[in-house]
């Protein structure tokens, strides 16, 4: 693989290319009786003199290798700000702005452990952020707004190591506190050109993914600009309160390649339904002939979703084929596996007793399965080994733990010795990804995390697998499923997040759907809910990208949070 670093493919770009747009940024407004959506364009000359104006700042205020907190707004300032770190060789830390709806804890958790020596923001933004560092630590780092940095003829890039930290990207799982994973300048590069092998060409991205994330940061920042396409920028927010607003930022700048986690999806078909029943949108509107490439990843992927979506917006022109289930981790600079370009979601039927017993038998019509979704085949240069709990590879047909080895793989976490051996210890460059699967047929199948497994009479349950049974009974459920420890014997417990609650239904109406999703989960799974509770919307604990954080749901549920 032919690698360049982030910050040297900038400059090369803006050098040759330097009126070409590097990022638009899209804003929405009321005018004139309805919400528009305006824009701002960056090129790629405009972005490399304005992260050189940030690289100069922070080199007059911090030390080599400094860390440096990235806290701003979604829009082209965290571009710039990111951009600007790589320029001055100091180690970027990703985390979304501060604001009213988000708790503060992450945020005292992530600074307490990197101890970042300045903060980058924009003007906009800065009086939050001020006030939120000074509630989480007292005192106030050096604060630098990316838009009040002016370019200086003195500096001049620094000799930058390739081997040395780019970011750390801090990623909270369902069970533990934020850790920082440590990723590389050459790691960034390896995982860039893994992505550019895979999907020669691209030209235009649209995301609305936080880039505090790392499939925001990834796919929505770092690959784009090393390989010089243009990239589309709606806010989480914005996608949030219109889903229908990426197809068509989609659709007005023919973008090529796009990303999103099965979320996105469920938003996108939801928000068409009731746009349809209330006659306020034409699909014809809508044209999507332009995406050669939807990457579909962050958290398990269910054929039923990707098919609902295909099915809702075929007649803007979307092709099935273009739905790319993936698998990845920020670990790995993000990207693991992909299906070919054009292949297309493939799903299979699975023996659902043999799953719980950890082999891997495709299912005729006359027993009970599992349909799993594959997430394609290891990039270029990745390796992919199924291991038992030793960490010893299994044979075929086996269900074990993922295990990858590859040039984009992460060196550890920060400061945290003893989860960097957990994880990266298990010899010859291998990491232990705490997710389970299996390889069939050239596409690798994820069924849960390890630590999650819920063990029952012997039988294991992925917590996943339920929920989505949960959710498939009834679409506007969130579900999270554990196990807890009842004299000795584990039992299984669902919180079950619904309108039922949001609605003030009627003692007997909820005892009525109570039962039903018991049914629901007790006849599929062969597995006897415990306890089955209704609570509010919203109420389920989530990590920073929206997943359930299945282990403080079930710290929450011993403390009777939920009684």
């Amino acid at each position: 693989m032919t690698m360049e670093l982030l910050s040297e493919a900038v400059r090369r770009r803006a050098g040759i290319h330097g009126s070409a747009p590097a990022v638009t940024s899209l804003r929405y407004v009321v005018r004139q009786g309805g919400r528009h959506a305006e824009s701002t364009t960056l090129t790629y000359g405009e972005l490399d003199e304005r992260a050189a104006a940030v690289a100069a700042e922070l080199a007059h205020v911090c030390s080599p290798r400094a860390r440096v907190a990235l806290l701003c707004p979604h829009d082209p300032s965290y571009v710039i700000a990111f951009l600007g770190c790589q320029y001055a060789g100091v180690v970027a830390v990703p985390l979304p702005a501060p604001d009213a709806s988000r708790g503060r804890e992450r945020l005292e958790s992530v600074l307490a452990d990197c101890r970042p020596e300045a903060v980058l923001t924009s003007s906009d933004a800065a009086p939050a952020v001020r006030r939120a560092l000074e509630r989480c630590t007292g005192t106030t780092p050096t604060l630098i707004e990316t838009d009040s940095c002016r370019p200086s003829t003195a500096w001049r890039p620094p000799d930058i190591d390739p081997d040395g930290l780019a970011y750390l990207q801090y990623t909270s799982g369902s069970t533990r506190s934020p850790a920082g994973v440590r990723i590389t300048r050459r790691g960034l590069a390896a995982g860039s050109a893994q992505l550019r092998a895979h999907f020669p060409g691209a030209a235009t991205l649209a995301s609305w993914v936080p880039f505090s994330h790392d499939m925001g940061l990834v796919f929505g920042i770092a690959h784009p600009l090393s390989v010089g396409a243009h990239t589309i920028h709606l806010s989480p927010m914005a996608f949030i309160q219109d889903p229908l607003r990426w197809l068509e930022a989609i659709t007005r700048y023919r973008a090529d390649w796009s990303v999103t986690p099965p979320f996105g999806l469920t938003q996108c078909v939801r928000a068409a339904r009731r746009a349809d029943r209330s006659r306020t949108l034409d699909l014809r509107s809508l044209d999507l002939r332009s995406l050669r490439s939807l990457n579909i990843a962050g958290e398990a992927v269910h054929a039923e979703d990707v098919e609902a979506f295909t099915a809702a917006f075929a007649g803007a022109g979307l092709a099935p084929e273009v739905l790319a289930p993936s698998y990845g981790l920020a670990e790995a600079t993000l990207a693991v596996t992909a299906p070919p370009l054009g292949e297309g979601m493939t799903a299979t039927r699975f023996e659902r007793a043999a799953l719980a017993a950890g082999e891997v038998v495709v299912a005729d019509d006359t027993r009970p399965a599992q349909r799993l979704v594959g997430c394609g085949r290891p990039k270029t240069g990745m390796s992919i080994r199924i291991a038992d709990p030793g960490g010893d590879e299994l044979p075929p047909g086996r269900v074990g733990e993922i295990l990858l080895r590859g040039p984009n793989v992460a060196d550890g976490y920060w400061r945290a010795a003893e989860r960097t051996a957990a994880a990266f210890g298990a010899g010859d460059g291998w990491l232990r990804t705490g997710d389970l699967g299996f390889q069939h047929d050239n596409h690798l199948y994820i069924v849960g995390r390890a630590s999650e497994v819920i063990i029952i009479r012997g039988r294991n349950h992925h917590p996943s697998d339920i929920e989505a049974t949960i959710e498939q009974a009834h679409e506007r459920t969130v579900a999270a499923a554990f196990s807890v420890d009842l004299d000795g014997a584990e039992r299984l417990v669902i919180l079950v997040e619904c309108d039922h609650v949001r609605q003030g239904a009627g003692h007997a109406d909820r005892q009525d759907f109570v039962q039903e999703l018991r049914r629901s989960v007790t006849s599929r799974h062969g597995v006897t809910v415990h306890r089955l509770l209704l609570v509010r919307p919203g109420s389920l604990p989530r990590t920073s990208s929206g997943k359930i954080q299945r282990g403080r749901c079930r710290e929450r549920y011993l403390a009777s949070a939920y009684a």
